[in-house]
């Protein structure tokens, strides 16, 4: 059973416009949008309202000094590129490079002949189902990003924008086939009031961030809260890659190679709230991606 937005501003106490606002940022459970109207379900809970949760904030987040003139001049040369069919094939290899730098962050140990084979439709005995699973899964969300929010000469089709519901759109869509079971939710409680937390500074405080700045933010919070205590590296991974195709920029971590060096980086961030070290290693992925997606000598 459903009830309208307004019958959900009585039950809930607060204005009409409030709840579809809530509704459109993806924070009441299980809504249903139909033409101009939200259906929600008549049990869903009320959200925590952000405006009450700024005491609840995280440490503050740093990155020193920064100069983005060189990858903006970087994403502009990207926009500048004709030749679509090269552009696609140069993006295709960039996912399977972002795929195992993903897997990487996850521990998870991925040969990259194993996933050449894999990506040529093919089985691979030494790796593990569920590990074929996500690798599939991943390469496939991002390359559909490549289309719904344009790079290059690839025209974007639909942007949908970062929230609590797309996120777990992208988790549900990641899991295809390993955990189909039931509606996707937080771990517990906590978690959930993390997220929402995450969500407001996301929204509000760092609206007015570098967009590179704001995408690593966002990964580095998804990787301490771990919203769903499975697979969370693999998701913030997918989520860092849309906050940047979303900006005009290539998905790039850090090389597969060094990972144990992004590791020590992110655990700054932790403890620290210090993006520094592991925003300079972004930025050298990033303009080493941009020149191969340009065709240009690697940086």
């Amino acid at each position: 059973m459903y009830i309208s937005a307004k019958e959900a501003a009585k039950k809930w106490g607060i204005s009409e416009r409030r709840v579809r606002i809530l509704c459109s940022e993806g924070r009441v459970d299980g809504v249903l949008r139909t033409s101009w109207a939200w259906n929600i379900p008549a049990d869903a809970p009320k959200p925590g309202d952000g405006r009450h949760l700024r005491h609840m904030k995280n440490h503050d987040l740093r990155i020193g000094g920064m100069d983005f003139s060189r990858l903006e001049a970087e994403a502009q040369s990207l926009r500048k590129i004709v030749d679509r069919q090269q552009f696609i094939r140069s993006y295709h290899s960039l996912v399977t490079r972002y795929v195992l730098t993903a897997f990487a962050s996850e521990d998870i140990l991925v040969q990259p002949q194993d996933l050449a084979v894999l990506y040529n439709h093919c089985f691979v005995p030494s790796l593990a189902f569920e590990i074929q699973l996500l690798a599939l899964n991943a390469r496939s969300i991002l390359i559909r990003m490549l289309y719904q929010y344009g790079l290059g000469p690839v025209e974007g089709k639909s942007r949908p924008q970062m929230s609590e519901q797309r996120l777990k759109e992208l988790y549900q869509m990641l899991c295809q086939g390993i955990e189909d079971e039931g509606p996707v939710v937080y771990l517990d409680s906590d978690k959930a009031q993390q997220m929402e937390t995450l969500f407001v500074q996301y929204d509000r405080d760092w609206v007015h961030l570098h967009p590179v700045v704001r995408a690593l933010f966002l990964y580095g919070e998804l990787l301490r809260i771990k919203p769903f205590g499975r697979y969370d590296g693999l998701l913030s991974s997918l989520v860092f890659a849309q906050e940047l195709i979303n900006s005009g920029f290539p998905p790039s971590l850090f090389d597969a190679e060094h990972v144990d060096e992004f590791k020590a980086a992110m655990i700054l961030t932790r403890s620290r709230g210090n993006y520094q070290n592991a925003l300079r290693m972004l930025e050298q992925m990033l303009l080493f991606e941009c020149s191969k997606l340009g065709g240009k000598e690697s940086i």
